[in-house]
């Protein structure tokens, strides 16, 4: 008996409990529902496409001359892609520039140099040959120079 005195107050709750959980079942309270709001009106579309043109738009147009900045020398103007993209054609700006560069291993900052365009595979292949076959610069012992990374 004494375990039925202390398990009421228990069994009080649980009953409590499961009659208001179900009264709005039992007693038919229903919930509202919100009405689902309507679709949104279809786009307009106000703008014309753009035509379609047989011919695609122009490359931008290339330099035809450079100004050398700090530590360039032709071989890495070559190689940049706005000139020829190509570092082994360097003798095809000696050429166009001889007379301001004497030596190709000394170029001096600010110097205005005129890129050769349209140049054909054939020069283009004997640049290559001269170009590998020119004697690589050594700068002279002490030479100090620093050329921070672009």
């Amino acid at each position: 008996m004494r375990k039925l005195v202390k398990m009421f107050p228990w069994i009080a709750v649980v009953v409590a409990l499961g009659m208001l959980s179900g009264c709005a079942a039992i007693c038919g309270v229903d919930e509202e529902k919100p009405a689902p709001a309507p679709p949104p009106p279809p786009k307009q579309w106000k703008a014309k496409p753009a035509p379609v043109t047989d011919k695609p738009a122009p490359p931008p147009a290339l330099p035809t001359t450079y100004t050398v900045e700090k530590c360039d020398d032709l071989y890495t103007i070559s190689a940049k892609p706005q000139i020829y993209n190509d570092p082994w054609l360097w003798p095809l700006l000696w050429d166009a520039n001889k007379d301001k560069i004497q030596d190709p291993n000394k170029i001096k900052e600010g110097t205005v140099l005129t890129i050769q365009r349209g140049v054909d595979d054939q020069a283009k292949a004997d640049a290559r040959d001269r170009a590998k076959k020119f004697p690589k610069y050594i700068p002279p012992a002490g030479a100090k120079r620093y050329c921070p990374p672009k």
